[in-house]
């Protein structure tokens, strides 16, 4: 009790209210001197003439009554009244009578205005404190300039008509300033707004980005109002729901090269990052669901794929100074192709294949892909690597000496008779076109023997090349008893050793059969195996497996790989042998007829990798490596940082259509003004929002060159920025849509710090009333929209004009019981504040816009006896006015500022005033209802919610 004892004034003072200001005893018409009707002097008469004696001729001492009988009844005189209006049948005394009551309204209405007469006198005077002027109201208009017309002049004091005023007397409107009209237009209008958690203790807010694609509509994305529509220019975060949440934007990076030029088989990519900096180490297996890859399809884009944290040898590391990504792309996926800008509808400038990494950062779910997000900020990329690994592509480019083969189907890689020397080629451009590691081949071969030596076992040479006698030919013959189905006769005397091997056999096993392996680089053939075994034994297949490293070829141009037969497949020796065993007398072996090498099917996989250091030029026969980032409207190639950056606060992007370089445009920002939120961080004197314009992808700062004027205050209220188009500015941008210019206005602070949009127009020029003795009633509630349509003097390069909102800062000339009310307070504070009566007066006075003051002397934040210190709370009107909140309404910090630097300027200067908004209770209320028998009590709910907050 004693803390509320010391501080009762808290309580007893309860501030003033505007409605309070105006005293009634002021006012000279609540003070009559003479307040007498026709009728009350009638009553008056009729009272006075019952005293008065009335004496006949016939006796003058002795009275014969009164005078009541000459007048109307109390009770009857108001409807004698009514019908003497319009009577020609009243009495000769009564019609004098009436009309010199009639004409005792002039001298009473004189005589009543006597003490204004003398208030005006000594106010005006003595005083010599004149009424408030009217002040003329502005209109914003909209100029569109006629079809065959670039560009027009419209002059200074440019006349236009608005209707006639009461008196029938022409309205009429002048430009403020000589402006040029063009034909720029407002084609799109976009916003990004990047959230930063301000309240750890609010548990629906979250940090992220929210891109609005169109932010003029109901839910920033297209959506047209139901009704006259407002919103907010740099959209808002997920937990603030005006209509319907924002969606979060594509945001990320994309990577384009040759290298991942993958048009078959079972691919797996890794791509690598090198930073200056390092990040923390993140969880591979967390991050999967936060990142979705797209690659370039031949019919649109590919996926999403995800990222695998490891395949085929390849890891994924996201940690230190290291940012590295793999994933494999399945054998029944497309292929992957070149970007093309009509089939893939992004804004890539490249011609090479292209994957998107793009982030999810939606929070809760996908906080981590934001965090991620916030640490690749400002990271610059020192090194990227591109590494693809390819399994089983088959659809290979052959070719043998006799012409092309189809790969799909089996053939004779070196041709039907194979040769000595007999070629057969085999080429992937895809491959042979990027800097590839390693190159395997694998075939399959069809028809093949069990056993290449069994199988040629017929086939002998000696010194004089096929000259074999059949005994000599039975003396050295192993035999097979298991491979061997004919029983052949035996020569008297010989004997068969089975254990040992014949020193002529010409296929002396599965591996006699080599080719000379080359790969042609730049013209020249390198030999890679002199001899490559053609026939590996794989269970009962026989297979061909290759292998080749790299070793310097020039990129770009080597392949084909050629093998070449060593020897042949020995179809020239066939004949001679089939024919020397028929020649023969005894039982001897025939020949098998010469293999010739079919391929089933062949396979190739290769290896291939490229790399860049940024700053460093790339290799001259090889593209390069492009970086992208992936912003929310579109990308922008960089060699800097991994993914944009957005610092905290919004972006709203305005696109010009039309433009040509150094024309003047007036944008003309339509506000709701006090939709802006109190409790939001304010603007400071050095803070503002900056403006920019699109050059070549890259944001150029707009100066005092370029931004000729601005009028809004940081948008907080509706005003015109003025802004001169650089020739550096550019229309063909993939950072946002091409064929417009575009201006970006950056908002450092919270999303509701600044007003509430309806909506920004191009070509606008601002008209001020012209007074030409006109009678002023519009001044009270201003013009009416689409009230200005024409000029005065017609102009054939104006096609219309459009007025699409009220006019505004006009004001009447000053009431009678406002300039009594303003001077007499002037009277009393003297202009100056010294008391709490004066600092609350004044401030009522000067703002209208505040509805009630309240002035704390000696007090500071939570000190209440804190000497020159003075705290001024503040309520505004709500009513005809726009509030962040209705129920708790506050003045925005920049109206606060300003009382603040007014009071402090008539106060002494021993004291600091401060301006502050009340802290609300908020009251919880339960209430406990019953509803009749029959009735909705669905609706009915709802209905009483409505009655509580009305109330």
């Amino acid at each position: 009790m004693a803390k509320d004892c010391e501080n009762k004034f808290l309580i007893n003072h309860k501030g003033t209210e505007q409605t309070q200001r105006s005293l009634s005893a002021m006012l000279p018409e609540n003070l009559n001197l003479n307040d007498f009707s026709t009728e009350d002097w009638m009553k008056f008469a009729y009272n006075f003439a019952s005293e008065v004696n009335y004496f006949s001729v016939e006796n003058a001492a002795v009275p014969s009554g009164n005078w009541e009988s000459f007048f109307i009844e109390k009770e009857k005189i108001t409807a004698f009244l009514r019908e003497a209006e319009t009577s020609n049948r009243l009495s000769p005394h009564l019609a004098l009578f009436v009309c010199f009551l009639k004409l005792l309204e002039i001298s009473k209405a004189h005589f009543n205005a006597l003490t204004k007469r003398h208030l005006d006198f000594y106010y005006n005077e003595i005083l010599q404190i004149d009424k408030k002027a009217p002040v003329a109201d502005s209109v914003h208009l909209i100029f569109e300039l006629a079809k065959n017309f670039s560009t027009s002049k419209v002059d200074e004091h440019t006349l236009l008509e608005a209707g006639k005023d009461a008196l029938g007397k022409r309205l009429q409107y002048a430009t403020d300033k000589k402006v040029v009209v063009n034909k720029a237009t407002i084609g799109a209008l976009k916003s990004i707004y990047h959230h930063r958690k301000t309240n750890n203790l609010n548990p629906i807010e979250f940090n992220g980005l929210f891109a609005a694609p169109a932010v003029n509509s109901a839910d920033g994305k297209g959506e047209p109002f139901k009704a006259d529509g407002n919103w907010l220019p740099f959209g808002y975060p997920t937990h603030f729901k005006p209509s319907i949440p924002l969606d979060t934007p594509n945001l990320g990076f994309a990577i384009a090269a040759p290298t991942l030029n993958l048009a078959e088989g079972e691919r797996v990519i890794q791509v690598i990052f090198n930073l200056e900096k390092s990040i923390p180490v993140f969880n591979i297996s967390q991050l999967i669901d936060c990142i979705d890859v797209f690659a370039t399809g031949e019919k649109d884009w590919l996926g999403p794929f995800k990222i695998s944290a490891s395949t085929k040898g390849f890891t994924s590391v996201v940690g230190n100074k290291t940012v590295q990504f793999c994933l494999k792309i399945d054998k029944t996926e497309k292929a992957i192709v070149p970007y093309n800008q009509e089939i893939h509808k992004e804004n890539f400038e490249t011609e090479q294949p292209v994957f998107r990494f793009l982030l999810k950062t939606q929070q809760p779910e996908f906080s981590i892909g934001y965090q991620l997000y916030t640490e690749l900020l400002q990271k610059k990329v020192k090194k990227t690597t591109v590494k693809v690994s390819v399994s089983e592509a088959e659809n290979l480019q052959l070719k043998n000496d006799f012409g092309t083969l189809a790969a799909d189907k089996p053939f004779f890689p070196f041709g039907t008779q194979p040769m000595e020397r007999s070629a057969f080629y085999i080429d992937y451009p895809e491959m042979f076109s990027k800097k590839w590691n390693t190159v395997s081949l694998h075939a399959s071969w069809l028809n093949t023997p069990s056993d290449f030596k069994q199988h040629y076992i017929a086939y002998r040479k000696d010194d004089n090349n096929f000259n074999l006698s059949p005994n000599l030919y039975f003396q050295t013959l192993y035999f097979n008893f298991n491979t061997v189905t004919k029983k052949y006769a035996k020569p008297a005397g010989l004997t068969f050793n089975l254990t040992s091997s014949p020193s002529n056999l010409y296929v002396t096993g599965n591996d006699y059969f080599k080719a000379k392996v080359s790969v042609e680089n730049n013209e020249n053939l390198v030999t890679v195996n002199g001899a490559f075994p053609l026939f590996n034994k794989n269970g009962e297949l026989f297979e061909s497996n290759l292998s080749i490293n790299n070793a310097n070829y020039t990129t770009g141009k080597n392949g084909p790989i050629k093998l070449s037969l060593n020897q042949s497949f020995l179809h020239a020796l066939f004949p001679k042998v089939y024919a020397l065993a028929l020649s023969t007398e005894e039982d001897t072996v025939l020949p098998n007829e010469p293999y010739t090498p079919i391929i089933e099917k062949i396979a190739l996989n290769y290896t291939a990798s490229q790399e860049v250091e940024f700053g460093v030029s790339q290799t001259a026969n090889l593209e390069k490596i492009q970086l992208f980032h992936e912003h929310p409207f579109g990308q922008a190639e960089t060699s800097e940082t991994l993914v944009p950056t957005y610092c905290a606060g919004g972006e709203l992007y305005i696109g010009l259509e039309n433009t040509e370089a150094l024309q003047q445009v007036q944008l003309l920002f339509q506000l709701l003004e006090g939709t802006e939120n109190p409790l939001a961080e304010a603007f400071s004197s050095a803070e503002k929002i900056s403006w920019a314009v699109l050059s070549n992808n890259l944001w150029m700062e707009l100066s005092s060159d370029y931004l000729l004027g601005n009028t809004t205050d940081n948008f907080l209220k509706t005003g015109i920025v003025t802004i001169i188009i650089p020739r550096e500015a550019t229309e063909n941008n993939t950072l946002l849509p091409s064929g417009m210019v575009w201006l970006r206005a950056k908002n450092p602070k919270s999303f509701d710090a600044v007003c509430r949009f309806i909506n920004v127009h191009a070509q606008v020029i601002t008209a001020t009333f012209v007074n030409n003795g006109n009678e002023l009633s519009h001044l009270k509630n201003g013009l009416p929209a689409e009230t200005i349509s024409k000029l005065t003097e017609r102009d054939s390069a104006i096609k219309t004009v459009t007025q699409p909102y009220n006019s505004f800062g006009g004001k009447p000339e000053e009431s009678d019981e406002s300039y009594y009310r303003r001077v007499s307070e002037r009277i009393r504070h003297r202009d100056r504040a010294i008391s709490l009566w004066d600092y609350e007066h004044l401030i009522l006075e000067k703002f209208p816009e505040v509805y009630k003051v309240k002035c704390l002397n000696h007090t500071k934040d939570n000190d209440f006896h804190a000497p020159g210190s003075v705290t001024v709370v503040v309520i505004p009107d709500i009513k005809n006015n726009n509030a962040f909140d209705i129920f708790q309404p506050r003045l925005s910090t920049a109206k606060r500022n300003e009382i603040q630097n007014y009071i402090n300027e008539l106060n002494t200067f021993f004291v600091s005033a401060e301006i502050i908004n009340p802290d609300y209770e908020e009251v919880e209320v339960t209430l406990g209802v019953k509803f009749n028998t029959g009735c909705d009590e669905n609706f009915y709910t709802k209905q009483i919610e409505e009655d509580i907050k009305k109330y």
